[in-house]
């Protein structure tokens, strides 16, 4: 049976994911407005695996993730990665591991020093506390774990979002992590469970987007998409893949987006937009979407038969991702294990001349990136910032545990792009990964500083000494090991952004300030893609915040 929606809504929303649902939900809450959703995947909402966070590696598969695979990477000795993007209603707040953690805000106040002057880290803090609430540790808890809890919160201000937040590695604190702490604050860093810290070095309690009370993840799906839909002038359709955006105009300056066209139940269908139609679809779909639509570098469009309407080259450049690296250590035999990430820890390279140094001798030779890299060295030059996070991790095996190192704001970017005009056709995706010298160069230091930590007392009493290590055929013995080690070992992780980044057109920008695609009137992007620069850690607190305030743009600019 063939099944009807609306041909006509005044917004479409391209991706019903994690930023998708937040921005159904905000539109919608005006009854007279009508919001068509276009999602790929299907509902899976009721699967056992998505509502138990800890079991987000079983939904990597082809029904629930997007099957996307980067070019080999000379700087991971030519091995392809995975790339996989959530493929449901919720998008991959449906299919990640949960982790809901804050950005550094000089970070986020790059993207005002790179041309977008609306976009400080302070301006964004009302539309962060407006995507979640938090439920704070047992105090008791926080004072045996020697952690900072902030006890002077004024319930006036304190986020009321839908999405809730807790502590999972508090629930039931582990000796380890305890040990772990005491190691940190050694190191000079206390442990704090404040949420939103003033500095980003130190170390922290692991938050996630888990409700306290159920234990069950808590997604766009579940806290945004699940209670709008329920209004009647909002359609969520799935199973339906836009093939391209629908442009008219006589000026490539001054374009309309008309609607889109979509697959659904094996036929093409046509959707207008009488007001928006708004690109939601992550930052691989939605460059791709762009391109395939006309909008591009020109040369690269008719290469493949596709008549350029909108010349930019910026369309799938500037993709940025975080690289991570492991290491598994046996536990001492009375050592019991527990479940997930217990600790995290965000830390700047300890010898700051030699930091000094590496920054001085890889300076860009030309004017092409030397923004982003003066943006990203001016954050990475301050002491209380850092270039890398350290966690904790029980990965289900006895008396095993892994101990991971991952970027913080790499300085490498890459890009994604069509192969074809075939909308069912992947792009290819080609992050270059560690393609400049500085992101091998700072991990392989951290890295050496997170092999000496097993070893350090009182981390060391629960590890088994000349325990097993793996993989076990390479040892970390000085900085050339670590480099090699990274190469063969690190993995990519599932934070891809900036390809439709919000910057300066003349700068490869996309994307105006307001999330309007440059030379259209009413296509706007709000995803990942935007990004121009990637937030440290986990991205998924920023994508939510970004749609909030997106919503609260397309509200002014429709009233």
């Amino acid at each position: 049976m063939t099944r009807q929606f609306p041909r006509i809504a005044d917004f479409i929303i391209v991706g019903g994911g994690t930023s998708g649902l937040v921005l159904a939900n905000r539109l919608s809450e005006d009854p007279n407005t009508q919001v068509l959703v276009l999602e790929s995947g299907k509902s899976i909402g009721d699967d056992p695996r998505v509502q138990n966070p800890s079991a987000w590696t079983t939904l990597l598969g082809p029904e629930t993730a997007w099957q996307l695979k980067a070019v080999p990477q000379p700087g991971l000795n030519n091995r392809e990665e995975m790339q996989f993007q959530g493929k449901a209603l919720g998008g991959s707040s449906m299919i990640n591991g949960s982790a809901f953690i804050a950005p550094s805000r000089a970070g986020i106040d790059t993207w005002a020093k790179l041309g977008n002057n609306r976009w400080t880290y302070d301006a964004l803090v009302p539309y962060y506390s407006a995507t979640y609430s938090v439920d704070f540790p047992d105090p008791k808890i926080c004072k045996d774990m020697e952690i900072h809890l902030v006890n002077n919160i004024d319930p006036a201000t304190t986020p009321k979002g839908p999405v809730q937040v807790s502590f999972p590695s508090l629930v039931k604190p582990h000796l380890v992590a305890k040990a772990w702490n005491e190691v940190l604050k050694g190191k000079g860093y206390n442990t704090t469970a404040e949420l939103f810290p003033i500095q980003s070095a130190g170390n922290r309690c692991y938050t996630a987007a888990i409700d306290p009370q159920t234990q069950k993840r808590s997604s766009s799906d579940s806290h945004y998409g699940g209670p709008a839909s329920k209004r009647p002038n909002l359609t969520i359709a799935t199973g339906a893949t836009v093939l391209k955006i629908v442009l008219s105009g006589s000026s490539s300056e001054d374009l309309t987006a008309e609607g889109v066209e979509a697959a659904i139940d094996g036929t093409t269908r046509a959707f207008t937009a009488t007001k928006e139609v708004i690109l939601a679809a992550g930052a691989f779909h939605t460059p791709k979407l762009l391109e395939l639509s006309g909008v591009g570098d020109r040369s690269r469009l008719q290469s493949l038969g596709i008549p350029a309407v909108i010349d930019n080259a910026g369309v799938g450049e500037h993709l940025q991702n975080h690289v991570m690296c492991m290491r598994t250590h046996e536990l001492d035999d009375n050592v019991q294990v527990g479940d997930g990430i217990q600790s995290l820890a965000f830390l700047p390279l300890k010898d700051r001349a030699q930091q000094q140094t590496l920054f001085d001798t890889a300076m860009p030779t030309t004017d092409e990136g030397k923004d982003f890299y003066d943006a990203v060295r001016a954050v990475l030059d301050d002491p209380n910032e850092a270039s890398c996070s350290m966690f904790m991790t029980f990965i289900g095996l006895p008396n095993f545990i892994s101990l991971g190192v991952m970027q913080s704001i790499p300085f490498s970017r890459g890009g994604t792009h069509i192969a074809s005009a075939e909308p069912r056709e992947n792009p290819r995706i080609d992050p270059q990964l560690f393609s400049n010298t500085l992101d091998l160069e700072l991990m392989g230091r951290h890295l050496l500083t997170l092999e000496e930590l097993p070893s350090t007392s009182p981390l060391s009493a629960y590890f088994k000494e000349n325990g097993q290590r793996i993989p076990s055929e390479m040892k970390i013995t000085d900085l050339q090991s670590a480099r090699e080690y990274l190469r063969q070992n690190a993995v990519v992780t599932h934070h891809p952004c900036g390809t439709a980044a919000m910057l300066p057109r003349e700068k490869g920008g996309v994307v105006d300030q307001n999330l309007v695609v440059y030379g259209t009137r009413n296509l706007r992007i709000v995803d990942a893609s935007v990004f121009p620069v990637i937030p440290q850690a986990n991205p998924m607190s920023t994508v939510y915040a970004i749609a909030e305030r997106a919503a609260s743009l397309i509200k002014g600019d429709s009233g």
